[in-house]
């Protein structure tokens, strides 16, 4: 069987990463043939993420890149596609578009994409007309999967995961003041919001701040910034006596599939996040850390791992345990190869 995926981004995206590309050998080994073909470079992501000028003719090359790939697209038996096909391209003519690909079309959603179109009348209602004749849809929340489940009935909720391999040796000491955060520029503004309250926590505890993917500074706190590197990923998560996941409680948040907290938990490391989307559901489920509502809520569940650094070992147990049983490639590649296969015929 010959699939083609055609991601937003190559590896250095997380959302393609983590949603596709971790995928490809279990696919492999199912006797799928693939070729995968991302929307957006390496080059887009740098300027996008560094805060430089995007190149309109770069992107330009890329929507022409994304065209002729669709103009030998019939030879695959699908198409598995990150979101749409064209970023800001009228449904109608998406759709035009679609007579060069396979009939049978499959979407992943790990965020709620749609909300960008929110407020612009001629794509507003681009994800449900593309959605309704999808062959199937892999959404990796229950909220996004209440909204995808109003035009398409054949879904399925597949969890974002991580490479139990990468994580296997994986030991937090957990004995340090580290407080950790892991992300990109695009997503930092939710750290940021959290600083106040932390230079109130530092008057009465010492811990250090170490921001993973993007540059931050603050006169109050003592960060160190560490560039994303993928072969350095997990030892950075691992060096983190305590993770952080805030958010607001927005319809964009809710959409969010909480890698985060599936990073940190892979590691061993207690995590405090916001209850908000898929948040609460793992810390609930898992005992692998503690929600925090408000600024107050923050600055005492912080203090009360900084504090004990028992807590913090029990916590980190827990949520490893509970990744390594539910939230790794091993235990969901089976789930979605079935998908397909039964999606296929």
């Amino acid at each position: 069987m010959n699939l083609l995926i055609l991601t937003r981004y190559p590896t250095k995206g997380p959302s393609s990463r983590y949603r596709f590309l971790q995928y490809l050998a279990d696919f492999d080994r199912a006797g799928f043939r693939f070729e995968v073909q991302p929307f957006f470079s390496d080059r887009y992501l740098d300027q996008m993420w560094g805060g430089k000028p995007i190149s309109k003719l770069h992107v330009l090359g890329r929507y022409c890149q994304r065209l002729l790939t669709c103009l030998r697209a019939k030879r695959f038996d699908a198409v598995w596609l990150e979101g749409e096909m064209l970023p800001l391209v009228p449904a109608l003519l998406e759709r035009g578009v679609y007579a060069l690909l396979p009939r049978a079309r499959f979407y992943d959603f790990d965020d709620a994409v749609w909300l960008r179109y929110k407020n612009k009348p001629l794509l507003a209602e681009k994800y449900r007309t593309i959605l309704s004749g999808a062959r199937g849809i892999v959404c990796g929340n229950p909220w996004l999967e209440r909204y995808c489940r109003e035009v398409n009935d054949n879904l399925i909720l597949v969890p974002t995961v991580v490479d139990w391999d990468k994580y296997a040796g994986a030991r937090a000491p957990l004995a340090g003041n580290t407080i950790g955060w892991i992300g990109s520029p695009n997503t930092l503004f939710f750290m940021e919001n959290l600083y106040p309250g932390l230079a109130e926590l530092r008057k009465q505890n010492e811990f250090e701040l170490h921001i993973v993917g993007a540059e931050s500074r603050h006169d109050h706190l003592t960060i160190r910034s560490s560039p994303w590197r993928e072969e350095d990923e997990v030892g950075f998560i691992e060096r983190f006596d305590i993770g952080v996941m805030p958010l607001e409680r927005t319809e964009w948040a809710e959409g969010k599939c909480g890698l985060k907290m599936i990073q940190y938990m892979a590691a061993g490391v207690p995590a405090v996040a916001s209850p908000v989307g898929v948040n609460r559901h793992y810390v609930e489920a898992s005992g692998g850390g503690l929600l925090a509502e408000n600024d107050a809520a923050w600055h005492d569940q912080l203090g009360k791992l900084l504090a004990d650094q028992d807590l913090r070992k029990a916590l980190g147990a827990a949520g490893r345990d509970y990744v390594q049983k539910n939230l790794t490639v091993s235990v969901q590649a089976p789930r979605l190869i079935d998908f397909f296969k039964q999606s296929l015929g």
